[in-house]
């Protein structure tokens, strides 16, 4: 029997996880911009937010969730994260996964704006790493096609049926399939200072609008608090789970800088110790994380221990590691439902690249892994329940541009964005950069000028979307009045 083709774009979670519950049944092809190890779910620290312990409840998890969000949530798409989340993980677990665990029981973590202990990891500080490895590895009957850029969602009678991709010579490549998941991250590389993967830079969410996908709540950027700063550049994360662990956000002179800013202090929710440190620093001040209270740091922290000894940090001496906020995951993206359809009859989009409603307008520490393999797992039941048509497909070229387009430096255009869409924004200052936007091209005919005009047209996309909310709300922080 000719089985129906599923192509996945992105190798992170949210796509692996997919993957592993469709390889029994369809003929299933993961394209990915890099080698299948580069995405954002290799980088990620913290854990997974799960009610798992006796003490912990989905109600108490759906109600962090919600107010970390500001309410903004949809609550069904809460609602099924926290219930299925268990599930989920329990089902991983009987097929080989672990986590941390001491004296027999999981070792949970606490992150910022959790109201008690809830965040499972593995490796100490290296659950995405693991977590993504195990999937892969058990990805034993699938095509994988890696440095492979997608630049255009192919659609037939208003139905997406396949992709063009560019590989690294920069030569045309095109799948079709009957099934098309969108799960290739976010957009932190629109900013210079960012925790994400070099490849992630808003490729899904510029293909998906191209293709008449709608998109929402684009102006949801979080900005994680706490990334390694020196000499003026950022050099990776350092997780949230530290400041779990007992760390303390310090200025130079060693007072707390969290402290009668929030009632959780350094455990507030993101946005609001983003806003906080950015404000400092603006002021001149050099910030610190304070791991003095935090024990056993090297071996609860591995991963971030290595980093600071191959940057040289001497955190064994000063208990200090300087830090600077710098953009993390986005809120908003593809609309989708709570299966991972989107507008677009055959296409999916699930993980960062999707917006289901999840995280409102400032996401809860640790529920982004979550997210990847309950969506993961939703998409795939989705599929199943379709009946089998495999298609043949009519052949139809990629819509590339010939002409010499007139493209922006990348450098200059993040430090753009930056300016406009970064922790606090200014209206006007948001207005000059849609201007400066106009002038552009889009163009695909390479690797290179396909990432420019992407990264163009998501920030149009955030930039549009930022100055219709006109207040505050989460993550989106409009100064108004301000002409300095």
């Amino acid at each position: 029997m000719i089985k129906e083709r599923v192509i996945i774009v992105g190798s992170g979670i949210s796509g692996c996880m997919a993957a592993l519950r469709l390889m029994q049944d369809y003929d299933v092809t993961i394209i990915t911009k890099g080698q299948k190890e580069e995405s954002n779910s290799m980088l990620a620290q913290g854990g997974v937010a799960a009610a798992v312990s006796k003490s912990d409840t989905p109600k108490k998890h759906f109600s962090d969730t919600f107010q970390a969000g500001c309410f903004h949530n949809k609550v069904r798409a809460v609602n099924q994260l926290v219930t299925c989340g268990p599930v989920v993980l329990q089902k991983l677990i009987d097929e080989g996964l672990t986590f941390d665990k001491k004296d027999g029981e999981f070792s949970l973590g606490l992150e910022g704006a959790h109201r008690l202990p809830r965040i499972l990891h593995t490796g100490g500080d290296q659950t995405g790493k693991y977590l993504t490895t195990f999937l892969q590895e058990k990805l034993t009957n699938i095509d994988w096609q890696e440095e492979q850029m997608v630049i255009e969602i192919i659609k037939h009678n208003e139905v997406a049926i396949g992709v063009h991709c560019l590989d690294k010579e920069n030569q045309l490549h095109t799948y079709y399939g009957e099934h098309i998941i969108l799960a290739s991250g976010g957009l932190g590389q629109l900013f210079p200072v960012t925790t994400n993967a070099a490849t992630i830079s808003g490729d899904g969410l510029a293909l998906a609008y191209r293709a008449g996908a709608k998109l929402t709540d684009m102006e949801f950027i979080q900005f994680h608090p706490t990334l390694l700063f020196l000499n003026g550049r950022c050099h990776g994360l350092i997780s949230e789970a530290v400041r779990g662990e007992g760390a303390e956000l310090v200025r130079a002179d060693g007072s707390a800088v969290m402290m009668g800013v929030h009632p959780l202090v350094d455990l507030a929710p993101r946005d609001i110790v983003a806003a906080t440190l950015f404000e400092e620093i603006e002021r001149g001040n050099a910030i610190f994380l304070d791991i003095t209270a935090v024990s056993h740091f090297e071996e609860r922290f591995p991963a971030i221990t290595a980093s600071l000894d191959a940057h040289q940090v001497p955190f064994r001496e000063t208990k200090r590691i300087p830090v600077h906020p710098g953009a993390h995951f986005l809120m908003g993206g593809i609309r989708t439902d709570l299966h991972g359809k989107t507008n677009i009859p055959g296409l999916y989009a699930i993980g960062e690249v999707a917006n289901a409603g999840v995280h409102g307008a400032n996401r809860l520490a640790s529920n982004s892994l979550l997210e990847t393999l309950v969506f993961g797992e939703k998409v795939a039941e989705y599929i199943h329940t379709q009946k089998p048509n495999p298609k043949k497909y009519p052949l139809i070229p990629c819509a590339s541009s010939t002409k010499t387009p007139h493209l922006p430096n990348k450098q200059l255009l993040q430090e753009k964005i930056w300016e406009s869409l970064g922790i606090t924004r200014k209206p006007e200052k948001i207005t000059e950069l849609l201007h400066w936007l106009a002038d552009f091209d889009y163009a695909n005919y390479t690797r290179e000028t396909a990432e420019l005009s992407n990264m163009i047209i998501t920030a149009k996309l955030i930039a549009e979307s930022a100055l219709k909310r006109t207040e505050s709300l989460g993550a989106h922080r409009i100064l108004k009045g301000v002409t300095k």
